[in-house]
């Protein structure tokens, strides 16, 4: 019995399942009531793609050895599969009560909340369980894919440090990881592992599929074709999962290609497998924006009440409790409002030459294309939105700095160490050669005005303003990975709130700290861009401008936008989304009182 029992787990180690299970057949033919033996059999089972057997085998286990924590273990896994998630919550519930010493138990738990889209809660469990002992190094990968889902990209980071050394890890594990790296930036390695030719024929056409989504982001759309051309029919795709993934991916690429009826139904198609919540948040907000460009604002608005769902928002709700006092959109508290004063009088300061370029504003309102044009110079280098400013927010408060009030009591020496910890934090992502200046472009940037007045008093500032409705509606339609952002954006009334006190809070700011400030209104960018290049181009003492106009070119030649902007800006100029909000008007219109003295604020009309 021994010799087959190591031979079952031997071809399970090396992806032979078939084998596996014909094995662990035979074993049960040999030994039917024997507990190891049918435990082998379910996994085998499982293996090989037929989770209501090893289901039922399980439930069996679990009836005659209740107090076997494995079982329940290996239940919830096979009810997770089946997208049974109350189920699988129950069973890893019941394991969980007789063993709290297992780092995959614990992993498990992590993977469940992953599927439900509870971030925060998988984040902790998947790293709690990579500390543990007997940890393997495929937790890390789903820890960090939990991070970066958290918008926490500097653990997902640190958590795979070292992974080409790791070994043993399986195949759906590498499977996210290599579409996590080129969600991080790291494209070569992504591609390495996205391309590797896989044992199990699901995960090869899940990794076919992941492919294409990565081409899509890096606007290589005629190489995301080509795989397009060569993938399985989804109909013919039993496996759920690899279905649900095709299905996206073959939506996606439609979209990109304006053939949004094709889209549409892929989209649909996808959301009819009854995918968990955190593939159906994505799908939904991939069909509202084809619905959308379909002018089918009714079918667009349904998609979105969908996206924003009850159990999506509660969770994102949560994680923005937990995160309350970090972050910029914690600034918003009256706590850290400023007053006259508060940034105090620059010490030893950079130059404006040696300072950043902030391109700041409200979510959604532009600041990409300035972001993109700006690069598209030769005197200019962007940092993809990245948290310089927030990295000098969080020194202070390791240091417990009181912010704003006590910034006027930085001394020189600190001042310079938050600079350094600035342009530390930009070096990881963009290389500047010697006099090229660094564009940093953050919308909510703006709410720590008093804290880059006080390290950076000449840096130039670009303030972008779009229409609000339009901007709100943007925000209402993206997919924002902050969780503290998401959880404002779940409806057109929140978002007309957070309208309301950013705009508040920046008059007040740009009251008290008003050099160097320059206002771009999006519309008049888009419509009359030389002349707009120009007045920006003297704000910033660059005399030719004319590179900034083939910003779309160089944006394509960039590859990875880490923006939801990537796909536009290498289109060019469109005026299209323009006045886009008045096609949803009638979802608007309770909020146009709320907006009505931003609207006229901002020389808008509603």
């Amino acid at each position: 019995m021994q010799e087959l029992v190591d031979n079952i787990v031997a071809a399970m180690k090396v992806g032979r399942h078939a084998d596996a299970l014909n094995m662990a057949r035979t074993l049960v033919q040999s030994f039917p009531y024997d507990e190891g033996a049918l435990s082998l059999l379910a996994l085998g089972e499982q293996n090989a793609g037929d989770m209501l057997t090893a289901r039922n085998l399980l439930l069996g286990l679990t009836r005659d050895h209740p107090e076997t924590w494995q079982h329940w273990n290996n239940l919830g896994n096979v009810q997770r599969l089946l997208g049974d998630l109350k189920s699988a919550g129950d069973a890893y519930q019941r394991a969980f009560a007789l063993h709290q010493e297992s780092p995959r138990l614990r992993a498990n738990l992590g993977l469940l909340h992953l599927n439900l889209g509870d971030f925060a809660q998988a984040r902790d469990q998947l790293c709690a369980a990579c500390v543990m002992q007997g940890a393997e190094p495929g937790m890390r990968i789903w820890a960090a894919v939990a991070c970066h889902a958290c918008a926490d990209d500097q653990t997902a980071r640190l958590l795979v440090q070292g992974w080409p050394e790791w070994s043993g890890t399986s195949d759906e594990a590498m499977l996210e990881l290599g579409w996590l790296l080129y969600q991080l930036g790291d494209i070569s390695a992504g591609e390495s592992i996205l391309s590797t030719e896989f044992q199990d024929e699901t995960i090869r056409m899940r990794a076919t599929a992941r492919r294409v989504l990565a081409l899509e982001r890096l606007n290589r759309l005629d190489e995301a074709g080509e795989l397009i051309a060569r993938m399985s029919d989804p109909a013919r795709i039993a496996d759920l999962q690899a279905k649900m993934e095709t299905l996206h991916a073959m939506a996606l690429i439609a979209s990109r290609k304006k053939d949004y009826v094709a889209a549409r139904s892929f989209y649909e198609s996808a959301l009819a497998l009854e995918v968990p919540p955190r593939y159906q948040q994505t799908l939904y907000f991939g069909l509202a924006r084809v619905c959308d460009q379909m002018d089918d604002a009714a079918a667009a608005m349904d998609a979105l009440q969908h996206a924003h769902a009850d159990a999506i928002v509660e969770y994102t709700a949560e994680e923005k409790a937990r995160l309350a006092g970090t972050g910029l959109l914690s600034l918003l508290d009256p706590g850290y409002e400023a007053t006259a004063g508060a940034a105090g009088d620059a010490v030893d300061a950079p130059t404006e030459a040696d300072s950043p370029v902030f391109v700041v504003g409200f979510p959604r309102s532009g600041t990409t294309l300035l972001e993109q044009m700006l690069a598209a110079h030769p005197a200019f280098a962007s940092a993809d939105e990245q948290p310089m400013v927030q990295r000098m927010l969080e020194r202070l408060r390791e240091q417990g700095v009181d912010y704003p009030s006590a910034l006027a009591d930085l001394t020189a020496e600190q001042c310079a160490m938050l600079r350094e910890v600035y342009w530390q934090e930009a070096a990881n992502t963009v290389e500047r050669p010697a006099g090229v200046r660094l564009v940093d472009k953050h919308p909510l940037n703006f709410l720590a005005l008093p804290l880059i007045r006080r390290i950076f008093p000449q840096a130039p500032l670009i303030f972008c303003v779009r229409h609000p409705c339009d901007s709100i509606l943007s925000s209402y339609m993206q997919n924002f990975r902050d969780p503290r952002l998401a959880a404002e954006c779940t409806s057109i009334a929140r978002l007309a709130d957070l309208y309301q006190r950013l705009t508040e809070r920046w008059i007040n700011d740009s009251k008290l700290y008003p050099s160097k400030i320059l206002v771009c209104r999006h519309e008049d960018l888009v419509t009359d861009p030389e002349q707009q290049l120009r007045r920006i181009g003297e704000f910033l003492g660059i005399d030719d401008t004319s590179a900034m106009l083939n910003f779309s070119e160089h944006a394509r030649a960039r590859g990875f936008i880490g923006t939801p902007s990537y796909a536009q800006v290498v289109q060019g100029l469109n005026a299209d989304a323009m006045g886009r909000w008045e096609r949803y008007r009638a979802w608007l219109e309770p909020s146009l009182p709320v907006l009505a003295p931003i609207i006229d604020h901002w020389g808008y009309t509603a």
